[in-house]
């Protein structure tokens, strides 16, 4: 929110949030509350859910541990709502690929929630005019997820080997 919230009076501004579509959305395997979630209650606040028909909450799936919830804030929940922030899904592979990019491309080792907000500026810029400013927020550190990163690495070539 820190980095939407100058932004939001200036109708100019296209606004795009990042939600973590895990294995993706039409899967159990997702944290995206707000394309694959439905209205519901959670810690006293009225806000969208991943939950089964019962109300009950269900598991969040997403690579990186920061993104891996199954609800979201109510100011995003709201932005959603009246349409002023787009919201759409990253899965973990395209956050993955996009967090390998950064780090060859750029020497920036950005963290896993992170990648998945460059994954789509990755998606975007080729779509856009060369003049275009696109301001992507790289809020953290990617060394606390290396091992994650690297747990993954390890089981993908594992997998290929056993193809």
């Amino acid at each position: 929110m820190g980095l939407f919230h100058d932004f939001l009076d200036d109708a100019s501004v296209q606004i795009i949030g990042v939600e973590a579509g895990g294995h993706g959305v039409d899967t159990d395997k997702h944290a995206a509350s707000l394309n694959g979630g439905v209205p519901g209650v959670l810690h006293g606040n009225r806000t969208y859910l991943l939950q089964d028909a019962d109300g009950q909450i269900t598991d969040a799936h997403s690579i990186s541990a920061g993104l891996d919830y199954p609800g979201i804030g109510p100011e995003h929940a709201y932005l959603h709502e009246v349409k002023r922030v787009e919201y759409v899904s990253i899965t973990d592979d395209e956050a993955l690929a996009a967090f390998h990019t950064t780090c060859r491309l750029e020497g920036i080792i950005p963290a896993l929630e992170t990648a998945h907000a460059l994954a789509e500026a990755i998606k975007r810029a080729p779509t856009l005019p060369k003049d275009h400013l696109m301001v992507v927020c790289l809020s953290g550190r990617g060394d606390k997820d290396m091992q994650t990163v690297m747990n993954h690495m390890a089981a993908t070539a594992q997998q290929e080997k056993q193809a």
